[in-house]
């Protein structure tokens, strides 16, 4: 389940940016981003544990004073400018003091995690420090993704854009199976996961051709310096909480300059994030730029929401509860169904309703897999659609001929199998190659309506382009009778074999035929009919079994039990903290909204 508790510190947590984004720091106002505008005081945090003999062992844990800048603070608003666009719009004293607070709030979260790692509540291990690793290689890859663009630009040459596989590819064209995009999580759950480090393939200028090399090893190279840059000067870095930092980045720069000069600038990009927990006890030479920049950033969000899990992951939910709650709304739909069947209709039309009483079998769920027409088949049919001699043609016969172009068009249809939510265009297919491989995989499954989903599942992962039917568990929700005078929601075409389907297949099968409407070619899968009456805390809400309707009704609870833990622990422990161990210097930032 989704948890939401931390919600607004975990969005707001402070953020890092493409390395790219513009800097507040300048010579010309140096002492001014100096100021300090608020200080978290060191302080104790107790922890009692019980050890193997049921004793009492008490933990004690030092924070550290943390200060912030008007840099940081300026950077933080920057940071997060998309989230406080509507929030703030025109309250810039609103906004800043709203950021100071978020500040604050995070440091005080994070000094409580340290403190949960400290007495072993809380685990921060390898799987945790690949996360922070994968992270930060998406930054470094994301930057020199702009810097070879940049590069190029100053060439006058054509732009590099976003491809298939680029680690800087942010969306797909279209969505990925779950549990294909998993596999870097699976370490999450090994007892001694291995340290991640990112493949050679990924390397920049050790792979393509001498022109790519060549741009990889000019784009690394201006990444180093504008890291380089970014921590030069910083006069966060000359305070006494930071000299430790300070030691370990000039050392590093030192030593990336050596590994340039013996092994080559491709050497430097696998060791730029040897980060480990904590940084300041890491023996490696390298890493320390990067936490600085970007790393102890992305470790804060990270423990915000390990102390997220940590106060809800063991909130229960009794079965009595549940069982009241399902009775409770099983009770007045069956009331209100029966009364007034529109209400039925609209709670099944809607899709937004959890239905647990079915008061007719009027409704039924199919899947498809739509193979569409190109634009240009659309503007060709379109065309034709408006010739004058098939405009005035009688209604019938004008339906035959506009069923014969489109089914001509089919022919030309070029489908391609999706490879990480891209198209395979190195595999063209046809409809009928298509629907061949998709019967090929469903006939064998018939009778197993559980298998049978999860390999329609996975051919509309594979073949699919109708964005609504990916993800979408139960699948479209058909009306076999329709009242008098109510208009089809669906295609004709696909409504009437959708019927067709409902009154001929049992739940599970595909539709003998592919069915052409105007959007191009629709494979048609049977999915679910719900039966008449209540359904039970055991059943699954969707074929593909995923959740009970136990689990469904379980979750509002669960959700309202974990809000209640948070508001404790945040009255408690984070709102004590907070008006006992920080001050704000308000008068040092306040002429950001006075000028």
């Amino acid at each position: 389940m989704l948890k939401r508790i931390f919600v607004i510190i975990l969005s707001l947590a402070l953020t890092a940016s493409m390395l790219l984004g513009c800097s507040f720091f300048s010579h010309d106002n140096e002492r001014d981003m100096q100021q300090e505008v608020a200080v978290v005081k060191a302080y104790n945090i107790t922890n009692i544990e019980l050890d193997e003999n049921g004793d009492s062992v008490t933990y004690n844990y030092k924070t550290a004073k943390k200060i912030l800048y008007k840099r940081d603070l300026l950077e933080y608003a920057n940071n997060n400018s998309s989230s406080f666009a509507s929030s703030f719009s025109g309250n810039p004293e609103g906004l800043y003091k709203y950021c100071i607070r978020m500040m604050i709030s995070t440091e005080l979260v994070t000094n409580e995690v340290d403190a949960l790692i400290a007495c072993d509540r809380i685990k921060w291990g390898v799987a945790e420090q690949n996360e922070i690793r994968k992270s930060l290689y998406n930054i470094v890859d994301n930057t020199l993704f702009s810097l070879k663009n940049n590069i190029l630009s100053e060439r006058g040459q054509e732009e590099l854009t976003k491809i298939e596989g680029d680690a800087s590819t942010a969306d797909t064209t279209y969505p990925v199976k779950p549990d294909e995009t998993d596999d870097d999580d699976d370490d999450l759950d090994e007892e001694d996961p291995e340290i991640w480090a990112p493949d050679r393939v990924s390397w920049p200028g050790v792979h393509g051709d001498s022109d790519e090399r060549s741009l990889d090893r000019q784009a690394m190279t201006r990444f180093i310096a504008l890291i380089k840059s970014r921590v030069k000067d910083d006069f966060r870095l000359n305070k006494s909480d930071r000299a430790w930092l300070k030691k370990k980045i000039n050392a590093e720069i030192k030593a990336i300059d050596n590994l340039i000069d013996t092994q080559g600038i491709e050497a430097v990009y696998p060791r730029i994030c040897d980060y480990s927990y904590p940084m300041k006890e890491s023996t490696s030479e390298f890493g320390y730029i990067m936490y600085y920049l970007s790393g102890e950033n992305i470790e804060r969000s990270q423990k915000i929401t390990a102390m997220q899990d940590y106060l809800t992951d063991r909130i229960t939910v009794q079965y009595d509860e549940v069982l009241k709650s399902y009775n409770t709304m099983l009770n007045e739909q069956r009331s209100q169904y029966e009364n007034d069947i529109s209400a039925y209709d609209s709670a099944m039309s809607g899709g937004s309703t959890t239905v647990l009483y079915h008061a007719n079998t009027n409704y039924f769920y199919v899947k498809h897999i739509l193979l569409p027409f190109s634009d240009d088949q659309k503007a060709a049919l379109t065309e034709f659609k408006n010739r004058p001699d098939i405009k005035n043609l009688q209604e019938d016969e004008q339906k035959e001929k506009i069923e014969d172009f489109r089914a001509d068009l089919v022919e030309s249809i070029m489908c391609y199998p999706h490879v990480k939510g891209e198209d395979d265009k190195d595999h063209p297919m046809s409809v009928d190659d298509v629907m061949a491989h998709v019967r090929s995989v469903m006939t064998p499954l018939a009778g197993n309506v559980k298998r049978a989903n999860d390999a329609f599942n996975d051919l509309i992962y594979l073949y699919n382009t109708d964005p609504g039917a990916f993800n979408n568990d139960k699948g479209y929700v058909v009306k076999y009778t329709l009242d008098d005078g109510e208009n089809e929601t669906y295609m004709q075409e696909f409504a009437d074999a959708a019927r067709e389907m409902r009154k001929t297949l049992a739940v599970g099968q595909v539709y003998g035929q592919p069915v052409i409407t105007d959007y191009g070619v629709h494979i048609m899968y049977l999915s679910s009919v719900p039966q008449l009456g209540a359904v039970s805390l055991n059943d699954y809400t969707s074929p593909d079994r995923s959740q009970t309707y136990y689990e469904l009704l379980e979750q509002p609870i669960k959700s309202a039990r974990e809000s209640a833990s948070y508001s404790e622990w945040q009255n408690n422990i984070l709102t004590y903290n907070y008006n006992k161990y920080s001050k704000v210097y308000t008068k040092n930032f306040s002429d950001l909204w006075e000028d």
